[in-house]
C-alpha cells in the first residue's frame, strides 16, 4: 500500500489509506464492440489487484486428478480482491496514550456532505446512555469537519 497510497488504519476486512488528488480514480478504455463503447476501470482497484496477484498468489495448490496414480495438477488460487470505497471528505482516529502504540478499530469516517459514512469502535452499549453519546460524538465529530 505504501507504494500506492498512505496507510491510515488496518482492518480485519480492509486497509484505509489515502491517496494523493491527483491520482487517478478511474480510467475509461474506449471499445469497437457495439454493446460497450466504453469500459470504466477503478484504477486504484487495478494496480492494487494486480500488485496482490504478483506477490501473494499461492502457486502450491495441487488437486488429485487420478486416485489410482496418485497423479496431481498444480494450480495457482489468489483469494485475496481489494474492492475500492470513497473518495471521502475525513478520516478521524483516535491518538494513542502511549507513543509507538496504535489504537486498532477505531474511526470514524465522513462523506462529502458532512455525513457519517462509518463508525468503528465508538459505540457504547449501556441501557438509555447510547442515544446521548451518539448525540455528543456526532457534536464532537462535526467539530473536525469544520
Amino acid at each position: 500500500i505504501e507504494q500506492v497510497g498512505r496507510p491510515l488504519e488496518l482492518d480485519t476486512d480492509g486497509i484505509w489509506c489515502v491517496l494523493p488528488a491527483s491520482f487517478p480514480e478511474n480510467y475509461v478504455v474506449e471499445s469497437t464492440h457495439p454493446g460497450k463503447a466504453k469500459v470504466t476501470i477503478s484504477y486504484p482497484n487495478a494496480i492494487l489487484n494486480s500488485m496482490v496477484k504478483d506477490y501473494y498468489t499461492n502457486d502450491q495448490y495441487h488437486d488429485l486428478v487420478e486416485p489410482g496414480t496418485l497423479q496431481y495438477v498444480q494450480r495457482s488460487e489468489n483469494s485475496i480482491f481489494f474492492e475500492v470505497d470513497g473518495p471521502y471528505l475525513a478520516m478521524v482516529l483516535p491518538a494513542s496514550k502511549e507513543e509507538g502504540k496504535r489504537l486498532k478499530k477505531r474511526y470514524a469516517v465522513f462523506n462529502f456532505d458532512g455525513s457519517l459514512a462509518e463508525l468503528k469502535g465508538f459505540e457504547v452499549k449501556r441501557r438509555g446512555e447510547l442515544q446521548l453519546i451518539k448525540i455528543f460524538q456526532s457534536s464532537v465529530f462535526e467539530a473536525f469537519l469544520k
